[in-house]
């Protein structure tokens, strides 16, 4: 009985961290997507095109890029969080 539990419970932890990595992949491809956009915007507006860039100039810029989205994300939800602790609904 207590190894049919562990290997319920181990199952169980298993498919959680697969879940996961999963999620965190997920999560990762969409911030990329959104700094190429951002990118590619920039460039436009500067009249430049990608091939202008060495391939290590072009990684440099997309992950300043990312850089930007995740710290932007991550002020919008400190602050989320405090306006939630003083009851303020954040639209």
């Amino acid at each position: 009985m207590l190894d049919k539990i562990k290997s319920v419970y181990n199952t169980t932890i298993d498919k959680s961290k697969s879940a996961t990595d999963s999620s965190i992949k997920y999560g990762k491809k969409l911030i990329r997507k959104k700094a190429l956009e951002n990118i590619r915007e920039k460039l436009e507006f500067a009249q430049k095109k990608e091939t202008d860039f060495t391939k290590e100039e072009m990684r440099k810029m997309i992950s300043r890029e990312e850089d930007k989205i995740v710290k932007d994300i991550r002020t919008k939800g400190a602050l989320t969080a405090i306006l939630a602790m003083f009851g303020i609904a954040n639209f």
